[in-house]
């Protein structure tokens, strides 16, 4: 299923991008990081690793080319694999590590994996069992043999959600200037940078989300996604 794998805004914006911004040097009021002198200096959000022929490396992690069996193998036992889905919808694999440590980072990791539709429904029809989340979401527990089928999907993205909020400027003085700027309901805002296939969403008061797919393919998973959302009816909040 070709289309992100994002969180809605407590405030309703449909397109479920929210903001990560990464402070560089103080805390203040609950929100910012500390001053990283002294921290490690390795496996930080703001760390992308550019690699040839439009890929990137974040998290020790490839989108778009590593599998979930590779993410398991990185990750170990931390990691909760799942398929969700909404009423009528197809849904999408996923897998949470809840918490994630990223470098000196606290936060939540959510990754999102491709497999054909037809795949997915099975899954779910022969799932072990099911439990309800927030917005109308279910989440269903995959059988032994479908996770093992599950073990070669290819990963497509992350979210990284920390746990302090954050915002524009933090956000530039770790990454610098976006390439594009869309501005959201809510006063937030989506920080574009393709060349890391980076998308960062600011606003004010919230924590957020910080998405990663292979610089190759931010066009279709990413900012055509965030353009089509802009453009459609506005629509009651999700959750």
């Amino acid at each position: 299923m070709r289309k992100p794998w994002v969180l809605a805004l407590a405030a309703g914006v449909i397109v479920l991008l929210v903001a990560l911004a990464l402070p560089l040097l103080r805390m203040g009021g609950g929100s910012g990081l500390p001053d990283d002198e002294g921290a490690p200096r390795t496996g930080l959000p703001w760390q992308v690793n550019r690699l040839p022929d439009g890929r990137a490396q974040v998290f020790g992690l490839e989108p778009g080319r590593d599998t979930l069996a590779q993410v398991q193998a990185r990750l170990g036992d931390v990691l909760q694999v799942a398929l969700v889905a909404r009423l009528g919808e197809t849904g999408a694999l996923e897998a949470l590590a809840d918490p994630f440590m990223a470098g000196f980072v606290a936060g939540r990791l959510v990754l999102a994996f491709d497999v054909p539709p037809a795949q997915l429904r099975a899954w779910a029809d022969g799932a072990a069992s099911s439990e309800p989340m927030d917005g109308g979401v279910r989440r269903f527990k995959l059988r032994a043999e479908h996770r093992a089928q599950a073990a070669q999907a290819r990963l497509v993205g992350l979210s990284f959600i920390p746990a302090v909020r954050l915002t524009d400027s933090d956000v530039r003085q770790r990454f610098g200037a976006p390439a594009e700027t869309l501005a959201q309901p809510g006063d937030a805002q989506v920080l574009l940078y393709p060349e890391l296939g980076l998308s960062i969403s600011v606003a004010p008061g919230q924590r957020g989300v910080l998405q990663y797919v292979a610089p190759r393919e931010f066009g279709p998973r990413l900012r055509a996604p965030l353009l089509a959302a802009l453009e459609a009816p506005a629509a009651p909040s999700l959750r």
